[in-house]
């Protein structure tokens, strides 16, 4: 009955939005501007549930265009707060412990209060400082009803608001996203992964877990106390280098993407605390993980930047993405030649690489190419990225830095190790194997050349397509031909004694076929 009554506030809510987005679409085209606006709308009027949805939605620039993407990010991840009597309930449900087992001092005023969970500064009995996530009361229930709603309803999402990816193949990528988000531990496996891989670099600080405190619905790890990256006045007081801390923060990333392929995927000002001479990471609930081949891509992707190299940069298209269809080259190339001219027509040092990338993901779309889901979290994520760096240090470029890193970094003895001995000897056989063969061909082609037996095969790009404007080319010059004969015949036959009625008829099948004619080139365009 509930779920029913949910589905009913649903469909009224986002048909009143349908209607507006087709309308707009079809009919007052002008007013297309409103509608990001009004989804954002539509998902705070249905709740904490749908501003999840649409925040998780908004990291995702391959399913929604640009626009909304952008209006979603307004979301505010915001929500009344929950009796601290809930907070204690579940507590004892996960942990089995009471809040006076477990800390000395818990504070009932939380935080923060979001759409997931409620946050509460507590000290524990060995007198460390910590912070206590609560997943809010039937979230998880709530959240994941509403996704199965909206996957029920995917085929009634207007045409035009989703891209390429297929609505309900979309929301099934976010349902999954978010059952491994519901799960507190999950986060906590990615902060101590994170807090592992970046152990030894000195200017990055990641918080202590507490594992025996940490359970699907409650997450216990240390408190950051510090000045977030973004209070100015704070850290020019303390002494700190603004463009110090941000060239460290850049490299630190270039780090996590190119190197560990496992990033922060949600870097705004709020996830960054300085603390004793350190950059803190905090809030691992988004994290992006490349795999192999696609750090590989990413190289090439920015060495076929630098070299200007338009062969290498389609065949990383073709490598990092899975075509839904067949592919136009040409149509790549002249796109990816279109994308040179844009960005590397003056500087590449002015390159916006958050820009770049997403520009680069939105041609796969148009090609019907699809992305790693990750490559689409690392462009939002880059794009927020610069956003800081603009603000603490905007002499700074990403994509200057990014080259000096790779230059640095990316070295014989780096891609060698994509190699293992194994897949080297098997390059080998196969290299002989081949080599060996190749006498046996040669002498196999001459003898049918000699016999007269070699057939040449020549593959015309949509030579079929060609081959019907031909013959419909020769056809209307045949046509005109006979419509020329048939006139002159007439006339002939019309100035013969009892030939007048033949000739009149002849000018009628003439002026017929010329009609035809002249209609057929018309429609074709090509008059």
């Amino acid at each position: 009955m509930v779920r029913d009554k949910r589905l009913n506030e649903i469909i009224r809510i986002l048909s009143t939005y349908g209607v507006q987005f087709v309308y707009h679409n079809q009919v007052k085209t002008s007013h297309k501007d409103q509608d990001p606006e009004n989804l954002r709308l539509a998902f705070e009027k249905l709740g904490p549930s749908f501003i999840k949805i649409g925040q998780i939605l908004s990291t995702r620039i391959d399913i929604l265009p640009q626009a909304f993407v952008e209006e979603l990010a307004q979301l505010q991840d915001k929500a009344p707060e929950f009796p601290f009597s809930e907070v204690s309930r579940i507590f004892m449900e996960e942990t089995s412990l009471s809040l006076g087992d477990a800390f000395l001092s818990i504070d009932e005023k939380p935080l923060a209060s979001a759409s997931i969970a409620q946050v509460h500064k507590a000290i524990l009995r060995t007198g460390e400082v910590v912070v206590v996530k609560v997943q809010r009361p039937i979230i998880d229930e709530l959240l994941i009803r509403d996704l199965d709603i909206l996957i029920r309803l995917s085929k009634k999402i207007p045409a035009g608001l989703v891209e390429v990816i297929d609505p309900k193949e979309a929301l099934e990528q976010v349902k999954a996203n978010t059952l491994n988000e519901l799960d507190f531990r999950n986060e906590a496996h990615m902060l101590q992964r994170f807090r592992d891989l970046n152990k030894n670099i000195a200017c990055i600080g990641v918080p202590k877990i507490y594992p025996g405190l940490t359970t699907r619905r409650i997450l216990v790890e240390e408190y950051i106390e510090g000045t977030k990256i973004n209070n100015h006045e704070q850290l020019d007081l303390l002494g700190y280098n603004e463009e110090d801390i941000s060239r460290k923060l850049m490299l630190s990333y270039l780090k996590q993407v190119f190197h560990d392929g496992f990033f922060h995927g949600d870097p705004h000002p709020g996830n960054f605390i300085i603390k004793e001479g350190k950059i803190y990471f905090i809030d691992f609930g988004i994290m992006g993980e490349l795999s192999d081949s696609t750090k590989a891509s990413l190289n090439d992707i920015m060495q076929g930047l630098a070299s200007r190299d338009i062969d290498k940069m389609v065949k990383v298209c073709l490598e990092l993405g899975t075509p839904r269809g067949r592919v136009d080259k040409r149509k790549l190339y002249a796109d990816i030649e279109l994308m040179f001219d844009m960005y590397l027509s003056n500087n590449m040092l002015t390159v916006n690489m958050a820009t770049f990338i997403t520009d680069f993901i939105r041609m796969f779309k148009r090609h019907n190419i699809a992305i790693p889901s990750d490559l689409t979290i690392l462009a939002k994520s880059l794009s927020i990225l610069e956003g800081v760096f603009q603000e603490i240090s905007p002499e700074l470029k990403l994509i200057s830095l990014a080259k000096d890193y790779l230059k640095e970094n990316i070295n014989v003895a780096t891609l060698m190790q994509k190699f293992s001995a194994e897949k080297l000897a098997l390059k080998s056989y196969a290299i002989l194997k081949d080599s060996s063969e190749i006498p046996g061909s040669i002498l196999t082609l001459l003898k049918q050349m000699a016999s007269g037996r070699t057939m040449l095969k020549l593959d015309v790009d949509e030579l079929d397509e060609k081959w019907k404007d031909i013959k419909k080319m020769s056809n209307r010059v045949v046509i005109s031909l006979i419509v020329a004969g048939l006139l002159l015949a007439s006339s002939i036959m019309s100035g013969t004694p009892g030939g007048q009625f033949l000739g009149q008829a002849g000018f009628v099948i003439a002026g017929l076929f010329g009609i035809w004619l002249l209609i057929s080139i018309f429609r074709s365009g090509n008059l």
